[in-house]
């Protein structure tokens, strides 16, 4: 049966609290379960105590060795490619759960998606604030949810302060820099719909000209090459994930001339969309 859409996994909510916490045993080739390409409804954080392990993030391999801390956003196509004796946490989570510090951190870390290495102290702080939330979590009736709330608040808490401190150490945090980030945040909620860098000047209240001096000043690349750029991941991931029809994703994301979206995929990516297809399914 052709796939009209990419499997979308949903956060098992039976606590009511809009989280699910387990531990990872460690794995190996053989025994990793064996998780098909999807996106889900929340955000997954995820901490390795320790091992190896890769995973494909949107046509992007993403390495953990050793202990680390990685997030996978709503909407992210992801699958495991390989983990050799890994072990730690997952931490599935309703995004409307995070404060609005937590959620901007996020996001920002979100545009870099690099995993973070943690040394011992960090690694042990963070492991024992998780064992303590399972602990709540498992019993929910013992110690009720405003102490597992508040449990979840200091893990996430843990989460992103790591993010942060990573995110500051490789970025120089200046008005240029900030705009930019600003931008690529918007542009994640609204590529489906907004393809021109004059609404992303006239949303961030400065023109269009400042706009693209700043992310080219930051990026290296107009604004023009940002959009093209969310829109046509957007399009690799139907392309390979699902069976719709080049006509029938070119409309999807906002394209009422597929003929144009033709042209635009192959002027971005270097080959046609049936060209993409074929070759990343061989």
């Amino acid at each position: 049966m052709p796939k009209k859409s990419i499997p979308l996994h949903y956060l098992s909510n039976e606590s009511g609290l809009g989280i699910s916490l387990h531990r990872i045993d460690r794995m190996n080739q053989m025994n990793a379960p064996h998780m098909d390409a999807h996106r889900d409804d929340h955000g997954n954080f995820f901490f390795q105590e320790d091992g190896h392990a890769r995973l494909m993030v949107d046509f992007r391999e993403i390495e953990l060795r050793g202990s680390g801390v990685f997030c996978i956003m709503p909407g992210q196509v992801h699958y495991p490619l390989e983990t050799e004796g890994s072990y730690g946490w997952f931490l599935g989570v309703d995004m409307s759960l995070l404060d609005e510090h937590h959620r901007a951190v996020v996001d920002e870390y979100a545009l870099h998606g690099f995993p973070v290495s943690l040394d011992s102290a960090q690694a042990d702080l963070l492991m024992r604030s998780l064992h303590l939330l399972l602990e709540f979590y498992e019993s929910p009736s013992q110690y009720g949810q405003a102490v597992i709330q508040s449990m979840l608040k200091t893990c996430l808490g843990i989460f992103t302060s790591l993010f942060e401190k990573e995110i500051l150490q490789r970025t120089v945090q200046t008005r240029p820099s900030a705009i930019t980030s600003q931008f690529r945040k918007l542009l994640l909620q609204h590529f489906k719909t907004v393809k021109s860098p004059s609404e992303y000047a006239g949303m961030l209240s400065i023109t269009t000209s400042y706009l693209n001096e700043v992310v080219k000043e930051t990026s290296g690349q107009p604004v023009s090459h940002w959009i093209q750029n969310e829109v046509m991941m957007e399009a690799k991931r139907l392309l390979y994930y699902t069976d719709l029809s080049i006509k029938e994703i070119a409309f999807g994301l906002g394209y009422d001339d597929h003929t144009y979206f033709s042209r635009l995929f192959r002027k971005v990516s270097g080959k046609s969309a049936g060209q993409f297809r074929e070759e990343f399914r061989k």
